[in-house]
């Protein structure tokens, strides 16, 4: 594994440091939501942003710990051009909140997959511990007005790059790029505010529901379902093909920028699929969590009811902030490529650079020379096989896999039964119920849910963007299914999202 450097530095390799302390890595979400390997150029996009956002969190929350400082990468990894979360340091962060354990984190985001052993000798003292967990409420609590003030941030760059493109002006185009790059650390910040919050309010739901509830634990993800979710008016915005609108971004890959340049546009898979019928989600007179606090003494009513809020407009502020980084995401997919060829630099040598490198081509036009290179080791990183989890722990620089002792299990994140007929996200929606099957999901299956009866995946956690939704939609989902994705369009089949049960009843 070859070293990250500053874009000062003359060297060009694409891989960054792992940790000293925390060395186990996984692709965990990531790997649900984003192409199997990133380009350069939107590693700098989407992980060093994350990292800067996660690093000032842990500041915030406490204090300032050795753990998240220096130039160590801490929260996030790129390796062989694969994105993976440190599982490691998002173990640690568990601890260093009061009632969390580091199961609450791999359950919710990394398929359930065991915990690396801890550094006993960095976690906090329990007053920081209990001082931190009340900054992350108070954090949780501005949410809201942050995001309605980034959503104006990010109209005022998509008209920016309308009017740059439409008058072909390089210096216009280069003031949405000095402007894209705050409002894109705002949406990743909020983002990893909004994930980092669920796992604790979920885990402090499932307690209380499971003391004052029959079965409680197990209703959690009845009631813990978000009023709204952002997802379904980007795809109406999207409708009226608007090339310069909110929902434009739902026909790119969500999160390579380079989509369409060779090779990374073997990687982003993701595109928009707009339905075709008039079918609509359900729509219920009455919440779950409405209708079980109705049935209880007004105190445990209402602690029901307002841990169901709670949690539920926190999942919807995850899946906004999300929206909004795709969304600047994309202002930068149109940019790039324009400003390049402004620029003189080679169409396909944008990928290869950061964003620093890019922004600083006026002033420092020899940076373009580190593409070359840097293209050369990504073919090499390209050609060696990642595994799902890395184990950096050894002395000896050897990457290896992490083994956990559990093996996967499928599990369901969405509750109900649905039984339908196979279909994947690219077939037509068949006139009879279907269960959705597909190796990953994200919101660019949106448009489907109202015709599904049910949803089956290879990957997959407790808080997966697709679980989200599923419980947004109220359509039953199991997740962690093997061959998932290779049922025959057709099958019969049933799925339990309470139990994670499946059942194949017809085979073609």
């Amino acid at each position: 594994m070859s070293r990250v450097t500053d874009a000062s530095e003359a060297a060009v390799p694409v891989d960054t440091d792992p940790h000293p302390y925390f060395r186990v890595y996984s692709a965990g979400n990531f790997g649900e939501v984003a192409p199997e390997r990133l380009s350069p150029m939107s590693w700098s996009l989407v992980g060093e942003p994350m990292e800067r956002g996660t690093r000032a969190l842990a500041r915030r929350l406490w204090g300032r710990p050795p753990w998240a400082e220096g130039t160590h990468y801490v929260f996030v990894g790129y390796f062989g051009c694969r994105p993976y979360h440190n599982l490691a340091a998002y173990c640690h962060l568990a601890r260093a909140i009061p009632g969390l354990d580091p199961e609450d984190v791999t359950g919710a985001y990394f398929e359930g997959v065991d915990a690396p052993a801890e550094v006993t000798a960095l976690r906090p003292g329990r007053a920081r511990r209990l001082a931190g967990a009340a900054r992350l409420l108070r954090e949780l609590r501005d949410v809201g007005p942050r995001l309605r003030a980034l959503e104006e941030r990010v109209a005022e760059l998509e008209w920016g790059l309308r009017a740059a493109l439409t008058a072909r002006s390089p210096i216009a185009l280069f003031g949405v790029l000095r402007d894209a790059r705050p409002v894109l650390d705002e949406a990743w910040a909020l983002h990893i505010l909004t994930t980092s919050g669920l796992v604790p309010l979920g885990a402090v739901q499932r307690r209380v529901y499971g003391t004052l509830l029959r079965h409680g634990d197990e209703v959690a993800h009845w009631l813990s379902r978000p009023r709204e979710l952002v997802w379904d008016r980007l795809h109406a915005a999207a409708a009226t093909m608007d090339p310069f609108g909110p929902g434009h971004f739902l026909d790119s890959s969500f999160y390579e920028v380079a989509d369409g340049t060779a090779p990374w546009r073997d990687y982003a898979v993701r595109h928009k699929r707009t339905a075709t019928g008039e079918a609509d989600p359900a729509v219920e007179p009455v919440s779950p969590a409405d209708a079980l606090a109705g049935m209880l003494s007004p105190w445990r009513g209402r602690t029901v009811r307002a841990l169901a809020v709670a949690v539920g407009e926190v999942m919807a502020g995850r899946e906004h902030s999300k929206s909004l980084a795709m969304r600047t995401l994309h202002v930068h997919r149109r940019l790039l490529p324009e400003l390049a060829t402004a620029l003189g630099a080679p169409a396909e040598a944008w990928p290869y650079l950061t964003v620093r490198e890019f922004a600083g081509l006026v002033t420092e036009p020899g940076l373009a020379d580190r593409a070359g290179p840097r293209a050369e080791a990504c073919r090499r990183a390209l050609r060696t096989p990642m595994p799902e989890h890395l184990d950096l722990t050894g002395d000896d620089g050897v990457v290896r896999p992490w083994l956990s002792a559990s093996p996967p299990t499928r599990r369901g994140v969405a509750p109900g039964v649905g039984t339908g007929v196979v279909m994947t996200p690219d077939d037509d929606p068949p006139d009879e119920p279907a269960i959705i099957v597909c190796a990953s999901a994200d919101a660019d299956i949106a448009p489907l849910l109202p015709f599904a009866a049910g949803i089956l995946s290879e990957r997959g956690s407790d808080l997966s963007h697709i679980a989200i939704l599923s419980r947004e939609y109220g359509i039953p989902c199991v997740v962690g299914y093997p061959g998932a994705a290779a049922l025959p369009p057709g099958t019969a089949v049933s799925v339990n999202g309470n139990t994670g049960e499946v059942s194949i009843l017809d085979q073609h």
